[in-house]
């Protein structure tokens, strides 16, 4: 029999006025951050990614695609933008993402982002990750070298809002293991935040497919290179979405987890089914991944270095769904509530907020 022990305290959550929710597990209460979360524009999303994003949307969706998408990817929006998104789902506090995602998924600037952090509405909800344009002549050193500057000028000045890196090396169409990255990791070590990549097979058009773009093995020479013990200052390395979609990288990442204590692993993107089989063939699946993950995570003993998000907001209700699905999902594991506690917030604080 599934063990239903989880219970969600959820009332009044029309979208006309969601209430603030909160989430009880075996009878406690727990603080839910949600580091994954993507503001933007549709207007920055190039003509293939709208194509995508509006096609996965359901028929009279479609009809009204840009009015509905722009205010779901505000962070601020009245009633369904990504704060009362979180609101819903019993999320309390958020992180948001800069990229430099031009050709797949669109971009969102530092600049922007530093905006939205430090609007008054923020008032403590959401910390940003900022990220780097690899784009448009990064090749030529000094080109590289302005935007490092530019980089390094967020967390010398607001250190209070930027608490991480973000890169996306698929989206970038930069393999894991390219020397462009290293000044970025060298960057991340003197200003003492983690570097947050995204990792896993990627469907979003225009996303490069080769495993040298998304699988983590790519980075065990630099993990090993900034662990703290072989003479660099140590960097913390977050493997989002544990290499989803391609059961190689998926395996790559728990094993990486398991042997370097500077890699963490991220939780969003889950809920999708295997994408790829063992030799990179297609496959057709409905089976969510985050079951199968959950307890590879109990069983090799890492649940203390594992962190929960979602991958947000995509649609109205997706927060409070992924945060229900992977709460259930631990307790079917077998994970302690202390233990389910730490995914969703007590990890992150210690990593991020130390």
């Amino acid at each position: 029999m599934k063990r239903t022990l989880l219970i969600f305290a959820l009332t009044g959550i029309g979208l006309a006025a969601p209430a603030r929710a909160e989430i009880e597990v075996m009878g406690r209460k727990l603080e839910v951050i949600d580091m994954h979360l993507h503001p933007g524009h549709f207007g920055a999303i190039p003509p293939d990614g709208k194509s995508f994003l509006v096609g996965a949307a359901p028929g009279p969706v479609q009809l009204y695609a840009p009015a509905v998408f722009e205010p779901l990817l505000d962070a601020y929006a009245e009633h369904v933008g990504i704060r009362e998104q979180t609101k819903m789902a019993g999320v309390d506090h958020a992180v948001l993402f800069a990229v430099y995602t031009h050709h797949t998924s669109g971009y969102y600037t530092n600049e922007e982002l530093e905006r939205v952090l430090a609007d008054t509405r923020n008032g403590g909800w959401a910390w940003g990750m900022a990220s780097i344009n690899f784009f448009d002549g990064f090749e030529q050193p000094d080109v590289a070298k302005k935007r490092l500057a530019a980089l390094r000028a967020f967390f010398m000045a607001r250190r209070d809002l930027f608490i991480g890196i973000k890169l996306a090396h698929a989206h970038q169409a930069v393999p894991l293991d390219d020397p462009r990255s290293l000044a970025v990791y060298e960057l991340a070590a003197e200003v003492g935040v983690p570097v947050l990549l995204h990792t896993g097979f990627s469907p979003f058009p225009n996303a490069k497919t080769e495993p040298t773009y998304y699988d983590p093995s790519g980075l065990e020479q630099i993990v090993t290179q900034y662990d703290g013990a072989h003479g660099m200052p140590r960097v913390d390395f977050v493997l989002s979405h544990v290499g989803q979609g391609d059961p190689r990288s998926v395996q790559a990442a728990l094993r990486m987890a398991q042997m370097h204590e500077n890699v963490w692993l991220e939780l969003s993107a889950l809920n999708r089914p295997l994408l790829l089989d063992e030799k990179g063939n297609p496959v057709m699946s409905a089976e969510p991944q985050y079951p199968a993950v959950l307890r590879q995570v109990k069983a090799r003993g890492i649940v203390s270095r594992v962190l929960f998000a979602t991958d947000g907001p995509q649609f109205s209700g997706m927060v409070r769904g992924y945060v229900q699905k992977l709460s259930q999902g631990m307790v079917d594991a077998g994970f302690s509530v202390d233990e389910i506690a730490g995914v969703m917030a007590g990890n992150f604080r210690r990593l991020f907020l130390k």
